[in-house]
């Protein structure tokens, strides 16, 4: 099996009202309203096309989308936010 390191980062801009805080589960959340927290992670994303402007979706068999995960030996998510 080859190995794949996939590095994103993503800068938002986000309403003053949001905040960040470690989830009891370990991980960083932000509290997005209404009594919801969001964790970032990847979503894989899947076309048919090769084309410019490709249609892509998240959409997959509950069976890949597992195989996928089970193929992910570790994950790294650092969020901060950054006060001007």
């Amino acid at each position: 099996m080859k190995k794949l390191k996939v590095t994103i980062t993503l800068d938002m801009d986000i309403p003053e009202d949001w905040e960040l805080f470690e989830h009891p589960d370990g991980v960083p959340v932000l509290t997005v309203g209404n009594g919801r927290y969001m964790y970032m992670s990847f979503l894989p994303m899947f076309t048919k096309e090769l084309a410019p402007e490709s249609d892509w979706t998240s959409v997959c068999s509950e069976k890949f989308a597992s195989e996928v995960v089970d193929m992910v030996q570790g994950e790294d998510v650092e969020m901060k936010l950054i006060v001007n």
